[in-house]
């Protein structure tokens, strides 16, 4: 692995990737045990906090597309809005009682912000298929 390249990326790059390696790390504890305990809901809240810097953060990188029309940002930007959107959506949801609502959102949330935007950073070229996936074919 070349985690020198991590090391010497911007400190929005660094904050946004430990947010979400430990965003991910939660998410999964959130889907996998028991919902509605204390636990639970303390989770929950810093999971949704991490999931916000996430994606404010990512307003930040624009290095995919930099001379794009729409000012740097690129097609997974888009994500972002939605997780945003999502986030929103499942304490609205949550707030008022509509558990199957949270549920669908919260999972929409981390399957659509962390899993498959996680999979569009390692693309080739990008910052982590450099990182972690390249040096394994560098002769």
């Amino acid at each position: 692995m070349a985690l020198s390249l991590l090391f010497n990326a911007s400190l929005v790059i660094q904050t946004h990737l430990v947010f979400a390696i430990g965003a991910f790390v939660l998410g999964a504890v959130q889907l996998l045990t028991r919902k509605g305990t204390n636990l639970h809901r303390r989770i929950g809240r810093v999971w949704v906090f991490m999931m916000g810097v996430i994606c404010v953060s990512s307003f930040w990188i624009k290095e995919v597309m930099p001379q794009s029309a729409f000012f740097g940002y690129s097609p997974i930007h888009v994500l972002s809005v939605f997780v945003l959107v999502q986030l929103c959506l499942g304490i609205y949801f949550i707030r008022r009682g509509n558990i199957e609502g949270h549920k669908r959102c919260m999972t929409y949330t981390y399957l659509g912000g962390l899993v498959i935007a996680g999979a569009f950073t390692f693309y080739p070229g990008r910052l982590l298929y450099r990182a972690v996936i390249e040096p394994f074919f560098a002769s």
